[in-house]
């Protein structure tokens, strides 16, 4: 699996989660981070920016990514 359909299929889902885990709306976000609501819009569709970005929004939820690497075989 590619990194853009990894995005959409399983980072994407998770950010729109815990943001209304929350209770919160993207303006909401926005208002309590650096980042823009196209911005938080952006990440929860999938589109690939910036790592710094996703570690933001992530830090604002209390998590943080983990990236593992698998044998192919």
């Amino acid at each position: 699996m590619n990194l853009k359909k990894i995005m959409r299929s399983q980072i994407a889902p998770r950010l729109i989660y815990l943001r209304k885990e929350k209770g919160l709306s993207v303006q909401d976000v926005a208002l309590q981070t650096p980042l823009s609501m196209n911005m938080i819009a952006l990440m929860e569709q999938g589109k690939p920016l910036a790592a710094r970005h996703y570690q933001r929004l992530l830090k604002f939820y209390g998590k943080e990514m983990e990236i593992r690497l698998t044998d192919l075989t």
